[in-house]
C-alpha cells in the first residue's frame, strides 16, 4: 500500500506531531495477532460465523494508522485505513479551548482541545505544547487558553 498524501503536507507552518503516552509494547501486538487469527478460525469451524468478520475488522484495525498534527489551521487528524481514508478537522474558530495538563511526565504534556461539547486530549513535548499554546492565542483571541487548575483536579473525586 502507498503512503497517502497527508491534507498537512503543503503547509508552510510549522507542524506539531502529536505523541503517544505509552505506546503499545510487543507482545500486546502479537497478542492481537492471536486473538485476530483465533476470531477467524473460530468463524470458521464453529456455526459462529460472525466471529470471522470481528476478526477482519479486528485486522483491519491493527493495520490502521493515524496521524495527528496541530497547524496554522487548526487541529488535523488523518486516519489511514486499508479499506478507506477518514480526515477530522477542527479550525482555530470552532476551537473553544485549549488547556495544559501538567501530568508528572518527563517529556509529554497534555493539551486539552475543546470543541463545543467534544474535547480530545493529545500529548505534545514541552517546547511543542508552549508554541501550540502561543499559536492558539494568536488564532483565536476568544479561545480559553490556560494552565489546568491543580489544586481543583486534586481535590476532585470520582463517585464509586
Amino acid at each position: 500500500m502507498s503512503v497517502e498524501h497527508l491534507p498537512w503536507d503543503s503547509l508552510e507552518g510549522p507542524i506539531y506531531y502529536a505523541r503517544d503516552l505509552k505506546p503499545r509494547k510487543p507482545w500486546v501486538t502479537y497478542g492481537c495477532w492471536i486473538l485476530s487469527a483465533a476470531l477467524i478460525i473460530g468463524g470458521i469451524i464453529t456455526p459462529y460465523r460472525v466471529a470471522a468478520v470481528f476478526g477482519v475488522l479486528y485486522i483491519l484495525t491493527l493495520l490502521m494508522k493515524k496521524d495527528t498534527v496541530i497547524t496554522e489551521r487548526g487541529l488535523e487528524i488523518f486516519y489511514q485505513m486499508r479499506i478507506t481514508t477518514h480526515y477530522d478537522f477542527w479550525s482555530w474558530k470552532e476551537i473553544v479551548s485549549v488547556i495544559r495538563e501538567d501530568r508528572k511526565h518527563p517529556e509529554l504534556i497534555a493539551l486539552h482541545f475543546g470543541r463545543g461539547n467534544r474535547s480530545k486530549r493529545l500529548f505534545f513535548t514541552k517546547a511543542d505544547a508552549k508554541q501550540i499554546m502561543v499559536l492558539a492565542r494568536k488564532k483565536n483571541s476568544r479561545a480559553v487558553v490556560a494552565d489546568a487548575d491543580t489544586r481543583q483536579m486534586a481535590g476532585y473525586k470520582k463517585k464509586k
